[in-house]
């Protein structure tokens, strides 16, 4: 596994600027068509529990922000790949269960970097400015993930790139990192509920983020502010 990662790196590395643009450019817009691709499966699958009347509108304006919410994240690429290749941000390939561990404190860390976040765009001059254009999706669709102001999508990738470089990171844990947050992020806009309602009770999984818990913030905007996890909002008095 280590051995393959480095191969995916060491093609990362080989690549000219113009190449690894035209990369990330095309990364994104494939993440952008699966995650909304994933979203309707789920719809379909699970249509029987729905979280929400009726999904939310989708309208130029929406369809214009999430477009440019995908450039610029094949910005962010962009930077995380230059600092990469001057040596701020260190990839390694260590043994498995350091891997493991590279992966649970990265997303750990993002975690509550985003709920720290997420509370500060709550407040009514970063909210009434930035991030109350989110929540003009009182319910979800398949884009609402990317229906984003310019800031936020920026303000997310300046977040993950400051954690690489304070990090040194296994290479594989940064590509499940990656992979584990657009399904996160899918998950919760897909509008229903495919986790059973047992999971809810048990130790462990009744902290995992939830399509239920992020459905029940663009309900109630006060409320469950984390992304992966229920953790901090427990922590801190905000869950519902």
């Amino acid at each position: 596994m280590s051995t393959a990662a480095q191969a995916i790196f060491d093609w990362f590395s080989r690549c000219s600027l113009p190449g690894w643009i035209a990369f990330s450019l095309a990364g994104n817009v494939a993440i952008f068509l699966l995650s909304i691709g994933l979203c309707w499966l789920l719809g379909f699958l699970f249509r029987d529990r729905p979280l929400f009347d009726r999904p939310q509108t989708v309208t130029r304006g929406d369809l214009g922000l999430a477009c440019l919410a995908v450039v610029l994240n094949s910005a962010v690429a962009v930077v995380g790949w230059l600092l990469w290749k001057t040596g701020w941000i260190k990839i390694t390939h260590p043994a498995w269960w350091r891997t493991l561990l590279d992966l649970l404190v990265f997303v750990g860390t993002m975690d509550l970097g985003m709920y720290l976040s997420h509370r500060l765009a709550h407040h009514p001059w970063f909210y009434a400015r930035v991030h109350a254009r989110h929540h003009t999706h009182e319910s979800v669709n398949p884009i609402s993930l990317f229906v984003l102001h310019p800031f936020e999508v920026l303000g997310f990738g300046g977040l993950m790139i400051t954690v690489l470089v304070l990090l040194p990171l296994s290479g594989i844990a940064v590509l499940a990192y990656l992979t584990l947050n657009v399904l996160f992020g899918t998950l919760g806009h897909a509008g229903v509920e495919p986790f059973p309602p047992a999971w809810s009770r048990l130790p462990l999984l009744r902290d995992v983020g939830s399509s239920s818990f992020h459905a029940a913030h663009h309900r109630s905007p006060a409320t469950n502010f984390g992304f992966y996890s229920t953790v901090w909002d427990r922590l801190f008095g905000t869950l519902d």
